[in-house]
């Protein structure tokens, strides 16, 4: 008995996996961030619009319970704008939408249940506010947050349409108004809202990722690379543990460019970025810093541990082959400067001073070889340069 292939069901389903699991690229966590601030700030310009509304749909009466209200719709802009910018945890976004519906819902009920009949065609305002939060949804780069809004709001105007034609009995005013164009319609066009901002949000997320990658390489550009950095510092001064930097420079790169061309020469770069990406941790950072230059920031780390592995590192990088002709293949190396915080200085960029100083000293002792702070790990490398 043949049993049928079922490689492509594996992978459809690692792909459905790292769909639905937490985000842990921290570009996309900050932009996400960034998008929710946002959101907070514009929600409290929209809740003074609502206000100033709410009072035209009949500024000759007085509604009782309008003040309240006006005063739950001001904490509830306070309180997200409170969590936006002060708790960076992953459940904001998701109560923050869920939050913005059921206001939106709770300004229709007020405004049809003191207005009447005549504040039914009010209403249709309401109704495509829904697609403003929406829309403020895919802001998050979160496609899972645009569909769980819509649903939220597709359940939460069902339960209004049931509100109306029960406890409110407005279901003759619901017929000739707002339920014109029928309620399925309007469920539709709700989750056809939701689909394409989460079309939106899924391409604006890698439309954000690729602004802060290398197109030839793949690994981080240098101002994302340093906004990471930062944090780490940060955090590393909270919890006074290690951090250290090293750079790494590839050994005659530009001799080898003009001895066997730019694109053998950008496919000796992209084989070592693949091989440095592989050789280091999740948690350890690595940047393409221009040309040959690779940057390698390594977080809670001393500066002995960081030399071991950077050493590992080299002799890893020493044995990737690049082709350059039929049958024909030469080896790349790097030399390498490595640092340390605060021993190297306060800042990233002190430290990346005295890195750089090393990784001249590297390559003033005859390349392939790493310069620490302190006498390098080992003998240096018995294999000769290369011949770029």
């Amino acid at each position: 008995m043949v049993l049928p292939d079922t490689e492509w069901m594996r992978h459809a389903f690692a792909a459905l996996v790292g769909q639905i699991s937490p985000e842990t690229d921290q570009l996309i966590l900050r932009a996400r961030a960034s998008g929710e601030r946002w959101v907070a700030g514009v929600r409290l310009f929209l809740v003074a619009g609502l206000s100033a509304l709410v009072l035209a749909v009949s500024p000759s009466q007085r509604w009782t319970g309008l003040t309240l209200l006006l005063v739950i719709g001001l904490l509830h802009a306070l309180l997200l704008a409170w969590l936006a910018f002060r708790v960076s945890e992953p459940w904001v976004p998701w109560l923050s939408c869920a939050a913005d519906v059921t206001l939106t819902t709770a300004w229709m009920v007020f405004v049809l249940r003191h207005g009447g009949a005549e504040a039914v065609s009010h209403a249709r305002t309401f109704y495509e506010l829904y697609f403003l939060v929406i829309m403020s949804a895919g802001l998050r780069y979160d496609w899972r947050l645009c569909l769980w809004t819509a649903g939220l709001c597709i359940v939460e105007h069902a339960l209004l349409l049931f509100v109306l034609a029960g406890p409110l009995h407005l279901e003759g005013a619901l017929e000739d108004d707002f339920a014109s164009a029928g309620p399925a319609v309007r469920f539709v066009l709700l989750g056809l809202g939701g689909v394409i901002m989460a079309a939106v949000a899924q391409r604006a997320k890698r439309l954000r990722l690729m602004v802060g990658v290398d197109h030839l390489t793949g690994l981080s550009q240098r101002a994302p690379f340093v906004e990471r950095v930062d944090e780490e510092l940060a955090r590393a001064r909270r919890r006074g543990a290690p951090f250290s930097v090293a750079i790494l420079d590839l050994d005659g790169f530009k001799a080898f460019n003009d001895t066997f061309g730019h694109p053998v020469g950008d496919r000796a770069l992209q084989l070592v970025a693949t091989r440095l990406r592989s050789a280091v941790r999740k948690s350890d950072l690595v940047a393409r810093f221009g040309g040959e230059e690779f940057v390698v920031a390594f977080p809670e780390t001393t500066v002995e541990q960081a030399h071991q592995r950077l050493e590992h590192i080299r002799a890893e990088l020493a044995r990737v082959s690049i082709q350059v002709g039929r049958g024909e293949q030469r080896q790349v190396t790097v030399s390498a400067g490595l640092g340390s915080w605060p021993a190297d200085g306060e800042t990233f960029e002190a430290v990346m001073t005295s890195v750089d100083a090393r990784l001249y000293e590297a390559k003033r002792r005859g390349k392939n070889r790493v310069v620490a702070p302190e006498n390098p790990i080992g003998p240096p490398p018995a294999s000769p340069p290369p011949v770029s």
